[in-house]
């Protein structure tokens, strides 16, 4: 870490230094009134014009200047988790924003939603990923969080499946590294006598409970946060679940990072109404049908190819109407509105029986740790 040389100038006794700090977190803290000023003057000018209070596009824009402009004293990740919160309250004083996620609190996919969001967001809990798809349908939710691949038990078959069905558009995507804990009101591994978890929790974690905890019975419930709040209400009982868990529930951390694979990350898409405008990087996901015929799959890749549009994912999932035959899903380089990728898409359409666009967003920056 740099040592900013002006302090070699400032008080050199603790308590010094502590009124420096208070002084420079009153002035933190006028900066931020101001700023919720501003934002509250922008949501008045959107409601005017009829716009969206929620930019994504512009948020990222805000991050990336901003950890663009951190420096050794403050990490870029410390940066954008703190700008991150600051975007979350601005843009509840324009209008508040409620967020569907598979519930309980407390589960990967709330943490994600954090992520996305920040706490100031208003989350509601859906019992399943379609009712996640439903409350944004309906309205109860502006924006939804759902998982759709994860990098040790591939694809969400329930989500890809939902996309049919359903009218929403993909407006956004975030990695989350998933990362699983021993959590309990006891303090010590040699207290706990029962351990809980969802059975995908349960299985990323099995050669460390068999080294760690034999004999030890593992019970699987519904999910990591139904696992948290019996281990919160059970002497001897553990969950398996994520550090948001363990704040969420008031458990103890017994034992970290206890995922056989360390290299464990599942990807989630922001489903929302509106489309989003292209930021320079960023992808586009469709589905489509083909006709049950020798090289369809290849003419129709070969559309793209032609265009030079990269595709970085492809999965198949049986087609509901007939026996035998598939839809494809696919991830796409680029947004829709790009010259390359709105000139391809045509020459897709043309090999397929059916097309559905599904969106174009921000490609994800990263890991979110």
């Amino acid at each position: 870490m740099k040592e900013d040389p002006n302090w070699r100038r400032k008080p050199d006794s603790l308590g010094g230094l502590r009124e420096e700090i208070d002084r420079v977190d009153e002035e933190i803290l006028s900066l931020l009134i101001e700023r919720q000023a501003a934002a509250h003057a922008i949501g008045r000018m959107k409601a005017e014009q009829g716009m969206d209070v929620f930019d994504p596009v512009r948020e990222r824009e805000v991050l990336q200047k901003l950890i663009s402009l951190s420096d050794g004293n403050l990490s870029g990740e410390h940066t954008g988790n703190i700008f991150r919160e600051i975007i979350s309250a601005s843009r509840s004083v324009q209008q508040p924003l409620n967020v569907a996620f598979l519930g309980p609190a407390g589960t990967f996919t709330h943490e994600a939603a954090l992520s996305l969001f920040g706490h100031s967001a208003c989350f509601q809990p859906a019992e399943s990923i379609e009712g996640v798809f439903s409350m944004v349908e309906k309205d109860l939710c502006r924006q939804g969080i759902v998982p759709i691949e994860n990098s040790c038990e591939g694809s969400v078959h329930t989500t890809m499946d939902l996309f049919c069905g359903y009218d929403l558009k993909v407006s956004g995507e975030v990695f989350l590294r998933i990362r699983h804990h021993l959590l309990s009101l006891e303090q010590n591994r040699e207290e706990i006598k029962t351990v809980y978890s969802h059975p995908m929790a349960i299985a990323q974690c099995r050669s460390w409970i068999m080294a760690n905890l034999p004999g030890i019975p593992v019970k699987e419930v519904e999910s990591t946060s139904a696992a948290a709040l019996r281990a919160s209400s059970e002497k001897g009982a553990a969950a398996i679940g994520s550090r948001l868990s363990a704040q969420v529930y008031d458990l103890n951390t017994v034992v970290e990072n206890i995922e056989d694979n360390p290299d464990n990350v599942t990807r989630f898409l922001r489903i929302g109404k509106t489309d989003t405008l292209p930021t320079g990087k960023d992808k586009t996901s469709m589905l489509f049908f083909l006709n049950h015929k020798p090289g369809a799959l290849h003419r129709a890749l070969g559309a793209l190819a032609e265009k030079g549009i990269n595709v970085s994912r492809i999965e198949s999932r049986p087609a509901k109407m007939k026996k035998w035959e598939y839809l494809f899903f696919i991830d796409l380089e680029g947004h829709c509105l790009d010259e390359r990728l709105s000139k391809a898409i045509p020459e897709l359409e043309k090999q397929c029986v059916f097309v559905k666009r599904l969106g174009s967003y921000p490609a994800g920056d990263g890991l979110w740790k």
